[in-house]
């Protein structure tokens, strides 16, 4: 609860996370009302043409878009691919107008939800320069994971209702709204520090790189393969049940067409009842194992699905599937997060959901194909068996995954001491400790000498060292303390000596990187001014 109460403090997060519930019901709230327009035009091969369209289009675009999420303001980048959503949705909802333009519809539905797929890695790429320390970004994207769990029940119940007493163009226009209102609330986005901008060379050979370094990052090196190829299982398992909950509906156990938004509402129901628990459990030493929880616990429901025949157990399935959902969302985010590098975040988040999109996508089109074979329970089956599999296969791997990412490092921890590092985002303290360096002295040594050029900031991790200007004894310091800030913000020689007192450990800065940090957060620089008039008043 308290990590909720911190994200009440933070409207930038409050707004993304809006932004992003609104976002994704008005995209579920189309799917739902494009998948049952187009199964009245086209039978369940039409729907699973939908569910292709929605991967395909997504798997170019996603990691196109997430290129320049490393090189753009991150919050402006979202508003870029909300808007046009909302003109997608409205010529859909127009073009319901006419007979005959199930294709039409499901084209434009498509290319809409293909482009709605990278708005939730632009955030998961943004939430590092909004939270300020790890467990204040794994309650972010708690918040994040329990929203979309309110969006699966908002979006596909509205979509239902409008279904049950109107037409799928009245659910269409509503969906279009929903999205409308998420680009109006981006506009109060602000991260709390900018980011070294990332040098651009041409577009397409920058292109090639960024999609390259992003692969890399997100799906080939050693930790993000074990995040991904679960995941790859559980998003074609995704595909295989976007169709299937048409057929589940409609033929499987005859339920009506609205079920189809009742049983995609009933995710989201999942998500919410668990949402405080999520808190509590996802966190520390449990992120990565908690994916591959969620992972399981999309198949699971599956194959429990297929051996039932009372008419109750597809919301009841789909309830659990909306638990899993949330535990899989929040940890594989989180875990991502700290393994990836955050200036590859955007590009690497974007590449992994392309080739994500490509499995989901796989699962829509193969999902006739099985049903054919094998029929809608023998491929709940198939399905929920290579999800269970794959999970466990990866478990051990995830397990040494939660072990080197547990807890923050003590230089981590340090950097926190210092007053004017402590309202920096996540994302650049943890690049900051990357760029420490340490530095031993014994007593005696002079560390910095007055008059002499700054070139770096200095945090002491053990020991005691004394400050003097012209001879005079000016303060010691200790453990926690630093010195050396006036030289790089005044861009003046160094205006004291300070001299180890006892055997010293410090941890020290270069000037770039501290004036970097520094100077791109408002609050730390007025923080950092307060410092530096009170040492040079006192001195």
């Amino acid at each position: 609860m308290r990590q909720y109460l911190w994200l009440a403090r933070s409207k930038p997060i409050l707004l993304l996370l809006t932004a992003w519930c609104l976002s994704y019901a008005g995209d579920l709230a189309a799917f739902t009302a494009a998948s049952v327009y187009a199964f009245r035009a086209g039978g369940a091969g039409l729907v699973a043409v939908l569910g292709l369209l929605k991967a395909l289009p997504g798997a170019f675009l996603v990691p196109v878009v997430t290129s320049g999420s490393d090189r753009v303001r991150r919050e402006r980048l979202l508003i870029a691919t909300v808007v046009p959503r909302v003109l997608l949705l409205g010529v859909a909802a127009a073009a319901m107008t006419g007979s005959g333009q199930g294709v039409l519809v499901v084209v434009l539905a498509g290319l809409e939800g293909g482009l709605a797929s990278a708005f939730r890695q632009v955030q998961a790429a943004l939430l590092p320069w909004l939270a300020r320390t790890p467990d204040e970004l794994t309650s972010a994207n708690t918040a994040a994971s329990v929203l979309q769990s309110a969006a699966m029940v908002g979006g596909p119940v509205i979509a239902a209702g409008l279904l049950a007493v109107g037409t799928a163009q009245a659910a269409m226009l509503v969906a279009c709204g929903l999205v409308a209102v998420a680009a109006a609330l981006l506009t109060g986005v602000r991260p709390l520090s900018s980011g070294a901008p990332v040098q651009a060379t041409g577009r397409l050979k920058q292109l090639r790189l960024d999609v390259a370094a992003g692969f890399d990052a997100g799906v080939r090196r050693r930790d993000a393969v074990a995040l991904f190829v679960p995941a790859a299982a559980q998003t074609f398992a995704r595909g295989v049940l976007s169709v299937l909950t048409v057929v589940i509906a409609l033929e499987l156990f005859d339920l009506g067409s609205a079920a189809v938004g009742w049983l995609t509402a009933l995710l989201g129901v999942g998500g919410l009842l668990v949402g405080l628990l999520a808190v509590l459990l996802v966190r520390g030493k449990r992120v990565a194992r908690s994916f591959a929880a969620g992972v399981a616990g999309w198949g699971v429901p599956m194959i429990l699905l297929a051996f039932a025949h009372a008419p109750h157990w597809p919301y009841l399935t789909f309830v659990v599937i909306g638990v899993a959902n949330v535990f899989d969302d929040v940890g594989v985010y989180s875990s991502l997060q700290q393994v990836i590098p955050p200036r590859l975040m955007g590009r690497a988040l974007g590449v992994r959901r392309g080739v994500l999109l490509l499995s989901m996508g796989l699962g829509s089109a193969v999902t006739p194909l099985l049903i054919d074979a094998w029929g809608a329970r023998g491929t709940l089956i198939a399905t929920g068996l290579l999800v269970v599999v794959l999970a466990a296969a990866f478990l051990p791997r995830l397990t040494a995954i939660d072990g080197r990412i547990s807890a923050p490092g003590p230089d981590l921890a340090l950097l926190r001491q210092v007053s004017f590092f402590r309202p920096l985002p996540f994302a650049i303290v943890e690049h900051l400790t990357s760029e420490l360096q340490s530095a031993t002295y014994e007593p005696g040594d002079v560390i910095i000498r007055e008059g002499e050029p700054g070139e770096r900031f200095y945090i002491i991790a053990e020991g005691r060292a004394g400050a003097s200007r012209d001879g005079e004894q000016l303060r010691e310091m200790g453990a926690g303390e630093s010195f050396g800030e006036i030289a790089l913000l005044r861009r003046i020689p160094r205006t004291a000596t300070v001299t180890a007192i006892s055997r010293l450990e410090a941890r020290t800065l270069a000037r770039e990187e501290f004036l970097a940090a520094v100077t791109g957060n408002p609050e730390s620089v007025e923080r950092a001014e307060e410092v530096v008039s009170t040492r040079l008043q006192a001195g």
